[in-house]
């Protein structure tokens, strides 16, 4: 779109033409999304479709594309908590810390990370009582 709007002005001799044509370049590259908004708004339509993996795949580009997009980061860690990979949803919670969201994304943040620990835990736990209960059915043989 760029250079469509150069290629104008570089055609362009009317010199009173100039001004109007600087002015429509500069608004139609405002209006225009960037790639990474773009990347975002489609990755949170699969997330509320339940289509996780595609969601995951278009947070992931918004996040390389806006590294400092608090939105983007929390969006990919709801994505991977929701695909059961807790460990990079943590990740990504901390990584949306670190760029200080105001306090109510904060709590967010904080209380799906101790979630995913008590979660984690209680798997653990499971893991553990199963195990102890097949070693004692072992046992009993």
């Amino acid at each position: 779109m760029l250079n469509f709007i150069l290629g104008i002005f570089s055609i362009t001799t009317n010199r009173v033409a100039m001004p109007l044509l600087t002015a429509l370049g500069i608004f139609i590259t405002a209006c225009m999304p960037s790639y990474a908004s773009d990347a975002f708004t489609v990755g949170c339509n699969h997330y509320k479709q339940g289509k996780f993996p595609l969601a995951k795949a278009f947070f992931v580009k918004a996040v390389q594309d806006e590294p400092t997009s608090i939105a983007a980061h929390y969006q990919l860690a709801n994505t991977y908590f929701q695909l059961g990979e807790y460990d990079n949803s943590i990740f990504q919670y901390s990584a949306c810390l670190k760029l200080n969201p105001d306090n109510r994304m904060r709590a967010f943040c904080t209380s799906a990370m101790g979630q995913i620990q008590n979660l984690k835990r209680s798997g653990a736990n499971k893991v553990a009582s199963s195990s102890t209960t097949g070693a004692s059915i072992v046992k009993q043989y």
